[in-house]
């Protein structure tokens, strides 16, 4: 008897501790995802795969120490394991015979693009369905984390007390990050927390980047406070009957205190999804909020859920009107517009249904749209987008008919679990169904039109709503005795190999994400000096240089399997050794001893060729070595086919309407231009020399140039043969000019505009409007010597000699040993004495 006891008081206090844990471990989980920007960089991707793995861990302690404990059985597990297994067999090498009959697309791609290397018999002999393993492997660590919290929370929260716990804190947190948002809306300084930069000069969404994915996260936070209000008044009115008079009874009764704090954390939340300006966020908020009124207009004990509603909504329109209403009615405005914004999207999705008729069951790959799209890619947006900006689009690219209808299976699952909670009225527990409802409603939604689901913080929180439905379920079948066959049979030793199993599962997990983590941190030192080097024209010493290639090499030895590290590893190599010009033919001067370096360097790039066959960019850097460099007409071959397979790079673009140029196919070259100027307007420069020096067609580079000024600028410097081309340089002028006008008419105009119109017409000895303009500008920016210099010769040469002087000692204010400014104000002194002693002669 004794012995029964104490095992009793063991299993009590295992259940404690072990709940407990996990507990504490998934609400660490859901605080650190959101406030370390979603968790899209590699070591906070790091943090997450180690708490999902301790989370797992402990459940499987808990199954094994547990007697009390049962894994439940559901059929939503069937479509979560299917689409893992899929990603697995992506990654796996198949002999090419059976590639070749189970995607023969794929086999005919890969023996294209690779049968050309010197063991390609060797290597094609096995291969993957994946185009890129390791992009497959990135995201496959990813699913089986979010996959493992979901079968844990799903068996865990089994007692209504945990469930509203969870949904509290979910409310918090997003009520947290609301309040982040609000403050950085009010008072920022357009950097999150105030001093991280966004890359778009403002922080109008929280943590986030990017406004979609804040819009998906707080659309889901106000799920979870939706839930718990709906318990509240479920719970509140069982047995009443709702009237206004109780309703009004109930929200000003002590009871009702957490409510308001909920419907605070709602209001500000919706208000600032308005703010942040995500479409696609205010229209799903909008939907899943009508639905979710409908179905509690069903329920005759939740009808009072629906006021709730609308008090909510009045509450955020409110605050939109405070914090900035114009800016949100001008995004919603542009609805009307629809068709024309989403054009581009829509030729997206067929040219994304085109690649899926390619590769119809298995796909490309798990995280392979980036270097599988682009030989699709018909859209006329010229950046490449890393995601399809369609979560089903791209589910049925990567992973084929197998895993999206494993998707889709899953998804009705889920939403069979929600219809059969809201209809159930007998605890009140339940009603917490209407709000996770709404969550996943909006992001369903939401996903039509955004990615917004390949960041941990929203996949991880849309798995938990999942497993919280399934959880709700279970709820009326807390005695033993009704143990249903949902319940999988009690086996210590089977969940002991379940725990050594996944153990070292999680350790390939954490080893892989440990690596990219290392290899980030020092890809990032890598940018680092890169943009310096840049800034410099790449003329840096041999120290940077050999800094930028050991944080690359780095990189790359962390991770072998990325194909960008290896690609850029030996770009920096080669711009170590091609960083010296001739003087005199302003040609590269390779030494003859470095040009086996070159070959090394070929060598390298087209083994890592094997690791993404499809990565366009390396193919065009091995086409521009061989060909240029190595005088090899194999080169040729080898930057159209980087331009085939990524016609969104700039260096692809710009090389291919070279080598058009070269073969008189001008035509052809014009239009590849244009999208290398889209793509990238610094090479402008490099075009334009190319039509003006080796096509001889500076009339070209004009229409390139458009209506940018400096562009124009350039080509009429550009031009040496002014006797031939005045026509062209005449049409130059004239645009720059009226293109000067007009930019200086306006009221937000530059000081550099107001320059630059000012030197024309100093050019053209318009004195006047010249001295005006100077004027302006340095108006605008008065420590401006030069203009000030300029300025100053202007009044000297119309004779206000007196002027002239005042600007040259301005001039020597800020700069003393400003040489040409003292002559001036010596050579003016002289001519004003000159004129005072004329003015004496009588």
């Amino acid at each position: 008897m004794r012995q029964e006891q104490a095992n009793i008081c063991f299993d009590k206090f295992s259940v404690c501790k072990f709940d407990t844990i996990i507990e504490w471990l998934l609400i660490s989980l859901l605080a650190f995802m959101p406030f370390a920007f979603g968790a899209v960089e590699a070591w906070s991707e790091e943090i997450v795969v180690i708490l999902a793995a301790a989370i797992t861990i402990c459940f499987l302690l808990k199954l094994i120490f547990e007697k009390q404990t049962h894994f439940f059985w559901s059929w939503s597990y069937v479509p979560v394991v299917l689409f893992i297994i899929a990603a697995i067999f992506q990654i796996i090498p198949i002999p090419a015979g059976i590639i070749s009959v189970i995607s023969s697309n794929t086999a005919a791609i890969k023996k294209e693009l690779l049968s050309d290397l010197p063991d390609a018999k060797i290597f094609l002999r096995y291969m993957t369905l994946s185009f890129y393993p390791n992009a497959t492997k990135h995201d496959l660590r990813l699913v089986i984390s979010i996959a493992a919290v979901f079968l844990v929370v799903a068996n865990i929260y089994r007692q209504p007390v945990q469930i509203k716990r969870l949904l509290s804190v979910i409310a918090i947190i997003g009520g947290l990050i609301a309040l982040l948002t609000l403050a950085q809306d009010l008072f920022g300084n357009g950097r999150m927390y105030w001093k991280i930069p966004t890359g778009f000069n403002e922080a109008f969404s929280g943590t986030f980047v990017n406004h979609s994915h804040y819009g998906q996260f707080m659309n889901l936070s106000i799920g979870a406070a939706l839930g718990l209000i709906f318990v509240g008044i479920h719970e509140s009115f069982q047995r009443k009957k709702v009237t206004a008079e109780a309703i009004y009874d109930y929200l000003s009764s002590n009871s009702a205190k957490s409510m308001w704090f909920l419907l605070v954390m709602i209001t500000i939340g919706a208000a600032t999804v308005f703010v942040s300006l995500t479409r696609g966020g205010m229209v799903s908020m909008f939907i899943a909020a009508v639905c979710t009124t409908l179905a509690l207009s069903s329920r005759h004990n939740m009808k009072s859920g629906g006021w709730i509603i609308v008090l909510i909504s009045l509450f955020a329109f409110v605050c939109v009107l405070y914090i900035g209403f114009d800016a949100v009615y001008d995004r919603l405005s542009s609805l009307r517009n629809l068709h024309e914004a989403q054009a581009g999207r829509w030729q997206i999705l067929k040219d994304i249904s085109l690649a899926w008729t390619r590769f119809p069951f298995f796909g490309t790959g798990l995280g392979t749209h980036e270097v599988v799209y682009p030989m699709f890619d018909r859209s006329t947006i010229a950046a490449l987008a890393a995601y399809a900006e369609n979560e089903y689009a791209q589910a049925a690219e990567e992973t084929g008919l197998i895993g999206l209808v494993s998707l889709l299976t899953f998804g009705i699952l889920i939403f069979i679990y929600y219809f059969r909670n809201i209809r159930s009225s007998s605890v009140p527990v339940h009603s917490a169904a209407f709000g996770l409802g709404f969550g996943l409603l909006a992001i369903l939604i939401h996903s039509l039109s955004d990615f917004g689901q390949h960041l941990p913080a929203n996949a991880f929180l849309s798995a938990i709503f999942c497993a919280l439905l399934l959880a709700l379920t279970r709820i009326e079948r807390q005695d033993s005795s009704k143990r249903s066959a949902d319940v999988f049979p009690k086996s210590r030793s089977l969940y002991i190999v379940i725990l050594l199993c996944v153990s070292a599962l999680f350790g390939w997990i954490i080893l892989s994400a440990d690596n990219a983590r290392i290899a980030e941190t020092h890809w990032k030192k890598a940018l680092a000096i890169e943009k310096n080097m840049i800034e410099k024209n790449w003329q840096a010493s041999d120290t940077q240089y050999a800094a930028l290639i050991k944080n690359t090499a780095t990189a790359a030895d962390y991770q072998p399997e990325n194909v960008k590290y290896k690609h850029w590893l030996n770009i920096y190599r080669w711009e170590s050794i091609c960083n010296t010009i001739d003087p005199n033919t302003g040609q590269i001067n390779i030494p003859e001893p470095a040009l086996k370096f070159v070959h090394r360097i070929v060598d390298e790039l087209h083994n890592a060729r094997k690791l993404c066959s499809t990565y366009g960019a390396t193919y065009c850097i091995v086409g521009q070595l061989e060909r240029f460099i190595l005088n090899d007409p194999n080169g040729t071959e080898y930057i159209r086919k980087g331009f085939k397979l990524a016609p969104c790079d700039p260096v692809a673009c710009f090389v291919t309407a070279f080598l058009d140029v070269k073969e008189q196919n001008i035509d052809a070259s014009f239009v590849k231009f244009s999208r290398t100027i889209e793509l990238d307007g610094s090479l402008f420069p490099s075009v334009a020399d190319i039509y003006i020096n080796d096509a001889n067609r500076p009339d070209l580079a004009i229409v390139l140039a458009k209506n940018n000024s400096e562009w124009l600028s350039y080509v009429a410097n550009a031009i040496t043969d002014t006797q031939k081309h005045a026509d062209i340089i005449k049409q130059a002028q004239e645009q720059i000019v009226q293109l000067l006008i007009e930019r200086c008419s306006g009221p937000d105009v530059s000081a550099s505009a107001l320059a630059s119109l000012a030197n024309i017409f100093k050019k053209e000895r318009d004195n006047e409007k010249a001295i005006e303009n100077y004027n302006r500008a340095l108006s605008l920016e008065y420590s401006q010597v030069q203009w000030r210099y300029a300025l100053a010769q202007l009044y000297a040469d119309t004779n206000r000699i007196s002027e002239a002087i005042h600007e040259a000692r301005i001039c020597l204010r800020f700069s003393p040993q400003f040489e040409a400014a003292e002559r001036l104000i010596e050579e003016l002194s002289v001519k004003m004495d000159s004129i005072d002693d004329q003015s004496l002669i009588p």
